[in-house]
């Protein structure tokens, strides 16, 4: 929205070049594609920009009165998306020429839409990351999700390749998690999760990917770490599992909650992705069966 000093001098001058028109709710403006020859500024009630994606209709914003619209393509390109009354509007339909012929005459309302666009940017530059940020990451443990985790997987082992580093996956599994579970509830189930994510975070260096598997499967990706390293990692996380005290953990079939880990690296352990996610799988699965609470690689 334009500063208030300003509003009254827009709305003055755009009156003495355009036209007033109403709009009932649900009216359409302009729709994406049709040609920037006008701009508008709204006096009354609300609109919406709208963008179709897929046959899915997205409203990207909500315009208040005394708002410019359509400024942007007013050069002669074409509309980047639709524009349509949310509520009764009213509103002052310039023609393109004039509302440049304007901006040339008053450049203090020129530097008042830069001032606009540059706020629009920064609000639709924080909504992007935050829709970004929650796409790839687990709701509950606010690590990263498995997708994001493949994702990123792939491209570091491409990296690695090109360098000559190693990189390795850890894989850790909560022991006898459904018992703790079904005896304390889920709510509590929740609390260890949470806790797991929390001192993988604390352990792991800065850049490390920790992602949350599935369930209670937890995986990190340590590029740069040989199979020492991540051994070392996945202890440190291990142990501080082990000593934290959890709620019915004495109920535990350990007595305590505890977890196992498998580690694998690229390139001593596999070459590809799957088979570098897989030999980390086995080693955890021979830490289950070799008593649960410890780390197993390829050296154990």
């Amino acid at each position: 929205m334009l500063a208030q000093p300003l509003q009254e001098i827009i709305f003055t001058e755009l009156s003495r070049v355009g036209t007033q028109r109403a709009l009932a709710p649900g009216t359409v403006l302009w729709k994406e594609g049709d040609p920037g020859d006008s701009v508008a500024y709204l006096v009354e009630g609300t609109l919406e920009v709208l963008n179709k994606s897929d046959e899915q209709e997205v409203v990207l914003r909500t315009m208040e009165p005394g708002t410019i619209v359509g400024e942007l393509s007013s050069d002669g390109g074409s509309r980047s998306a639709s524009v349509r009354a949310r509520t009764a509007c009213r509103l002052i339909k310039v023609p393109a020429a004039a509302f440049s012929e304007l901006l040339r005459r008053r450049p203090d309302i020129l530097e008042e839409l830069y001032r606009v666009q540059v706020a629009r940017v920064r609000d639709l530059t924080r909504e992007v990351t935050r829709s970004h940020r929650r796409a790839i990451t687990d709701t509950l443990t606010h690590l990263y999700n498995v997708g994001f985790f493949r994702e990123r997987l792939d491209i570091e082992l491409d990296r690695a390749r090109e360098t000559g580093d190693q990189l390795s996956v850890v894989f850790f599994d909560i022991d006898h998690f459904k018992h703790y579970n079904d005896t304390n509830g889920h709510e509590e189930g929740n609390v260890v999760l949470e806790a797991l994510a929390g001192i993988m975070k604390g352990v792991g260096r800065r850049g490390d990917i920790l992602a949350r598997y599935g369930g209670e499967e937890f995986v990190a990706l340590l590029y740069g770490a040989d199979q020492d390293e991540a051994a070392r990692f996945a202890e440190s996380v291990r142990e501080a599992v082990e000593t934290q005290r959890f709620r019915g953990g004495e109920k535990q079939p350990l007595g305590r909650v505890t977890m196992s880990a498998g580690v694998a690296t690229f390139p001593d352990d596999a070459d590809d992705d799957q088979a570098l996610i897989e030999a980390a799988d086995r080693n955890l699965y021979r830490a289950k069966d070799g008593g649960r609470n410890r780390v197993v690689s390829a050296r154990s």
